[in-house]
């Protein structure tokens, strides 16, 4: 299943919590949608459940769940932060 480092896990957190999202909400992910009918990657948002066929998780705290049609691409990678300069940004880190 798809995990968090601890710095990313810490990053949604404090996110979650400057907006205001319920301490019981799950970080998603899930397909991006698509433009002009080509997938174009992957979304992060907050949600109140996992959907049906979900995979379920927790990583660092976070409550983590990941859509069944990208469960299988993320099987084993880590969602990390790189920076770069002053800013960071959420990445993917594939399996090894």
């Amino acid at each position: 299943m798809l995990t968090l480092s601890p710095t990313a896990a810490n990053a949604l957190t404090e996110t979650k919590t400057r907006q205001n999202i319920p301490n019981d909400a799950s970080l998603r992910v899930a397909h991006a949608p698509a433009i002009d009918g080509e997938r174009s990657g992957i979304t992060l948002g907050f949600v109140d459940a996992p959907q049906a066929g979900d995979q379920v998780g927790e990583a660092h705290g976070l409550a983590i769940c990941v859509a069944p049609e990208v469960a299988d691409d993320l099987d084993g990678a880590q969602i990390d932060i790189k920076q770069q300069g002053d800013d960071a940004q959420l990445v993917v880190v594939p399996a090894d």
